[in-house]
């Protein structure tokens, strides 16, 4: 498990479909599965995905989101 203080370039957090919103997709961070180094609280906690976007990926019911620091 990573040190609470490390500083990282790149986290992966894995989502799961959650509900649909008028214009939305609502995904959830999952509570296991995540990859190592995860800290284990969540990191998104929710994402709000704009219909048009998850339909263009094929409507999916889970995605990975990479959060990279520039």
């Amino acid at each position: 498990m990573s040190d609470p203080g490390e500083t990282l370039d790149a986290m992966k957090v894995h989502m799961s479909f959650e509900r649909a919103t008028k214009n939305t997709i609502r995904f959830a961070e999952d509570e296991d599965g995540q990859p190592d180094g995860h800290m284990g609280a969540p990191a998104l906690v929710t994402l709000y995905l704009q219909k048009f976007a998850w339909a263009r990926l094929g409507k999916p019911e889970r995605i990975t989101v990479e959060v990279t620091a520039r």
